[in-house]
């Protein structure tokens, strides 16, 4: 990819706003909403969105300003990826992924990041999370890797892959375009269009400095914190990480309670010619889903800015909190699905057409929810038990 003229500022004094990028996100989303269907068909986001994405900086709003990066951070990115979701959920998927690992870079050692951005600050790439099968042999200077993971999302248009290394210790490895393969494996009921394949990986070598140390990134120490010190490379990365499915879920949502606005304006029913706008049924529904989303938004904004206090006074979070945190954003992606699947129930026989908005954002909404990311469960267990006095039995928060 050609290397953008565009220049920017630093952290402290951005030249672009997190408004304008919201602006350019809904100047984005009838488009979005034209290419949607087709974006299911072909199983990955279209070149054109991926284009635009890059010549919009979408992908570059929170990178490091030295590497390119707009001076804004990850609560951007997630205003962005909600304004993104209105128009087509697996492409506002992408557009919340695309920045986050743009972000996630700047945790590596300087020397990864070099090789990383070498050729161009506009880079793609993809995280694979689920491991199938994993081997990992020690060579001088690094590893030498072979695995297979499943579900990393956008990975056809990835010049580079994280692959998540479960250790001793746990690890992610960047790894080149030449040093894996996708298997075409997605085939899915909802984010159809997130090309969210497969990719093994041979025998590659991998060198220590690509080699990232989850432990301590998981709890805000990377190289990121030193290099650059904006707030979310100082904060315990699991807590929030999850925002980037909630972020796009709230998008589809809203998504939803707009196509049913639109489905009920126009809607005649065949045998009573009653017009739906009219049904108290439908007036209700629509009250409790756009509240339900409105209130997840609400929330999200919420928790960002005291995230981002807790890091500007470099603050140790409790437990307590950080589990908090991961329970607002699980619950929260629960709500908007209950709030996208409620509308589509009622939209009528047309609305399963797949030319159908709601239909495809309610699928959707239902499909990111099933990342275990986003489980509410397992989520909401960790939370009680700490709010009773027990010690959590997970890592993740």
């Amino acid at each position: 990819m050609a290397a953008s003229a565009q220049t920017f500022g630093t952290e402290e004094h951005p030249t672009i706003t997190t408004a304008e990028m919201v602006e350019r996100a809904t100047a984005l989303v009838p488009t979005l909403r034209e290419r949607a269907q087709y974006c299911e068909a072909i199983r990955r986001i279209p070149d054109e969105t991926r284009d635009d994405f890059i010549r919009s900086s979408i992908i570059r709003i929170s990178q490091p300003v030295a590497r390119g990066g707009l001076g804004l951070d990850m609560d951007s990115v997630y205003e962005v990826a909600m304004e993104l979701g209105r128009g087509c959920g697996s492409s506002a998927w992408m557009g919340s992924f695309w920045p986050l690992h743009n972000w996630m870079v700047g945790m590596w050692p300087k020397a990864a990041q070099d090789e990383y951005w070498a050729n161009s600050p506009d880079v793609l790439s993809s995280t694979a999370w689920d491991v199938v099968n994993i081997k990992v042999e020690p060579a001088s200077g690094g590893i030498r890797l072979s695995g297979h993971w499943d579900y990393s999302s956008g990975i056809d248009h990835a010049a580079w892959a994280m692959v998540f290394v479960p250790g001793p210790p746990v690890g992610m490895a960047l790894v080149p375009r030449r040093d894996f393969r996708v298997v075409d494996t997605w085939h899915a009921t909802g984010l159809c269009g997130s090309g969210s394949n497969d990719l093994i990986v041979d025998g590659a070598f991998v060198p220590d400095y690509r080699i990232l140390n989850m432990e301590a990134a998981a709890n805000g120490q990377s190289a990121g914190r030193e290099l650059y010190g904006t707030p979310f490379y100082r904060l315990p990365l699991y807590m929030w990480l999850t925002y980037s499915l909630a972020a796009p879920l709230i998008g589809m949502a809203q998504g939803a309670v707009e196509a049913f606005e639109d489905l009920m304006r126009e809607r005649v029913e065949g045998i009573s010619g009653a017009r739906a706008a009219e049904r108290p049924v439908n007036h209700l529904r629509l009250a409790e889903s756009s509240a339900e989303v409105d209130a997840v938004r609400v929330l999200m904004r919420r928790n960002l800015r005291q995230l981002i206090d807790w890091a500007n006074a470099d603050a140790e979070i409790p437990v307590s909190e950080r589990l908090r945190i991961r329970r607002d954003i699980t619950f929260g992606g629960m709500l908007c699905n209950r709030a996208a699947r409620r509308l589509f129930e009622a939209a009528g026989a047309h609305s399963i057409k797949r030319s159908a908005p709601l239909q495809r954002f309610a699928r959707d909404a239902e499909a990111a929810i099933h990342s275990g990311a986003l489980a509410w469960d397992s989520t909401g267990e960790q939370y009680g038990r700490v709010r009773l006095g027990l010690a959590p039995t997970t890592f993740f928060y």
